[in-house]
């Protein structure tokens, strides 16, 4: 999924290297360390549908992953000490071994192999055209620099926007960075390779980056200003979503897809990271009431419309997970991208879900969706998502519950999320209730809606300060103050909780003023 190296050249450099009766060169102790990080991230995938038992040849996988993160871990020391330089081959090495820290939920270790990746890929003029020009390196070995930069940069972007963190890389890719060369289609293995205009096996990894430029490109939105939000996702259904390949759309042309059995799981992953992009478009929204007095009419109906945008844009993304799950076979899995995704997405439900505005029945379509003919796709306003109801929600917030308690079983980062999201599941009915019972939606006087408003607010805290949000957390031992800033728990190192009982045990401590257990608990 990754597509970091290219088979054909790692295959035909393995049977060399092999062959080799001594080591000479430091870049041939980095591609050993390269193999073994390789191997250690594969085993995470395992077991799997394909092969169920948990050891190769009689060996457990975990006492393999334990045996090549030994030796890589002293292999790459010695590479460093001799020549602190690096090369390609280091890059890749690190950004594996970061994909591997990633899938344990040591995002903090991610996050560090990421920068050293990407500094020595500065160092070695990866991003560099002059540098990429020097004689002795053939086009293919060009290519996969400018993949590898590619893949830095949506990494990057991914990663510094999940832990609101200013990326590494700034700016947009340079026009020298794009990969520019067609190294082979997603064919089966099999000598059966489809030609033509097929999809290329780098073609969703490209899609991320254009993705990742184009919200670079146009910048944040800040929380003060409600037009600009609708305005950036009306320019991203034109600039992004309608130029889209075929294969790739919204509303695919599935056309390849029994040619080229991993082109389905690319675009599921392409889907996710679109609609988890729009969700951080209006986030910034979340602590608004759709009734604040200070707005005009027009931006308030604005406002409440960005807010129902967010929930089909969350939807779509636990949708996309459940679709996605299933294609790796609807089993245990350490595949970060199930975890986060689902976590996030049912977090921001949890909190949409407490909006007194919010229907509690499917309210009848009002016909004024956008028309299917139009060709700018417009994902969050089409006529079956529109009326989005808080039952509906819940039932999907409970779905991602169920299956980060699955996910439990293999995954530390799933344990947690499944820990916190219980516990906000299980207040969402004292406010819900507190607020139906005593008035209708249309009759909320302002000062219990501000009173509503502070609640929520309290509950889910978007502070900037949150940079220190794991220290107190470890430190104290204070989950409340850990729900300080939701959009910044993934920063949290999952592998430092020994189990889910010592994180449930946390929230029995009495918070501070930012508790998110004591505001709800109180709104009785």
């Amino acid at each position: 999924m990754d597509y970091l190296v290219h088979p054909p050249r790692f295959l035909a450099r393995y049977r060399s290297w092999w062959a080799l009766e001594r080591v000479t060169l430091v870049v041939e102790v980095d591609f050993a360390v390269l193999l073994l990080r390789i191997c250690s991230y594969a085993s995470q995938f395992l077991p799997s549908p394909s092969y169920t038992l948990d050891r190769v040849r009689g060996v457990l996988l975990s006492d393999i992953r334990s045996a090549c993160d030994e030796v890589a871990d002293s292999l790459a020391a010695i590479s460093s000490a001799v020549d602190g330089r690096g090369s390609l081959v280091r890059v890749q090495h690190l950004v594996f071994f970061g994909l591997r820290c990633q899938m344990e939920g040591r995002r903090d270790a991610f996050w560090d192999a990421l920068s050293r990746a990407i500094r020595i890929a500065q160092s070695v003029g990866i991003h560099s055209e002059a540098a990429n020009a020097r004689p002795g390196v053939d086009e293919i070995e060009k290519e996969m620099g400018r993949r590898t930069f590619c893949n830095l940069y949506v990494l990057d972007s991914l990663l510094s926007r999940q832990l609101d963190r200013i990326p590494f890389l700034p700016g947009c890719l340079n026009p020298g960075n794009w990969p520019q060369m067609n190294l082979g289609t997603l064919g089966d293995g099999n000598g059966t390779e489809p030609a033509g205009d097929a999809p290329e096996p780098f073609t969703e990894r490209l899609l991320q980056a254009r993705l990742a430029d184009f919200w670079r490109r146009v910048g944040p939105t800040a929380a003060a200003d409600v037009m600009v939000a609708d305005e950036r996702y009306e320019l991203f259904c034109r600039e992004y979503l309608a130029e889209l390949p075929p294969a790739f759309a919204l509303q695919p042309n599935r056309a390849w897809d029994k040619h080229l059995p991993k082109l389905p799981l690319q675009r599921q992953l392409l889907h996710i990271a679109i609609y988890d992009s729009l969700c951080w478009n209006f986030r910034p929204f979340l602590l608004r009431l759709s009734h604040e007095p200070n707005l005009p009419a027009y931006k308030r109906m604005l406002l409440y419309s960005q807010k129902q945008a967010l929930v089909v844009a969350a939807l779509h993304v636990l949708d996309g997970v459940s679709k996605l799950h299933a294609m790796l076979g609807g089993c245990h899995t350490r595949f970060a991208g199930l975890v986060f995704s689902t976590f996030e997405a049912a977090v921001l439900l949890v909190y949409l879900c407490m909006d007194p505005l919010l229907p509690t029945d499917d309210p009848p379509a009002d016909g004024s969706s956008v028309s299917k003919n139009s060709k700018v796709p417009d994902p969050l306003r089409a006529a079956d998502m529109r009326n989005i109801a808080r039952q509906g929600c819940i039932e999907a917030v409970q779905g991602a519950l169920d299956r980060l308690r699955m996910l439990a079983e293999v995954s530390n980062m799933a344990d947690v999320g499944a820990s916190i999201l219980t516990q906000l599941l299980s207040k969402v009915s004292t406010i819900t209730t507190t607020t139906a019972s005593t008035t209708r939606k249309e009759e909320i006087p302002q000062d219990q809606n501000q009173q509503t408003a502070g609640d929520m607010a309290s509950c889910f805290s978007f502070s900037p300060t949150g940079a220190n949000l794991r220290d107190d957390l470890m430190s104290k031992g204070d989950l409340s103050t850990a729900m300080d800033d939701m959009m910044s728990w993934p920063s949290f190192d999952a592998s430092e909780y020994d189990s889910q009982d010592n994180l449930m045990s946390m929230g029995a401590m009495q918070g501070s003023q930012n508790s998110w257990v004591m505001p709800i608990a109180g709104s009785n």
